[in-house]
């Protein structure tokens, strides 16, 4: 695992971190992410993102009533190099949970 930058320790992290697999929807990339929170998230994805952008992305949540979608805007605080792929942490500034009706 190359670090390649971040912005976010241990230390500063407000919410605990739940381990979870979801679809990720990055300007049209695909990820999963590795954990979230409710002021931010890791995301595994093929594309590079540059530290400290602003972006809009989403998160499909699979629930008994169906798919929702967890439309965010954040803030890349943190980004690494994990066998040819991308970690990016992101913190949540903005989000609203859509329905895919």
């Amino acid at each position: 695992m190359k670090k390649i930058a971040t912005n976010v320790s241990i230390k500063q992290r407000r919410h605990s971190r739940i381990g979870a697999a979801l679809p990720t929807h990055i300007k049209g990339v695909e990820g999963v992410t590795r954990d979230i929170s409710a002021t931010g998230l890791y995301i595994l994805q093929n594309s590079h993102q540059e530290m400290g952008a602003r972006i809009e992305f989403s998160v499909d949540l699979d629930t008994p009533g169906g798919i929702l979608k967890l439309c965010c805007e954040g803030e890349v605080v943190r980004v690494e190099e994990i066998e040819g792929r991308f970690g990016v942490g992101i913190k949540i500034l903005k989000q609203v949970i859509k329905s895919n009706n």
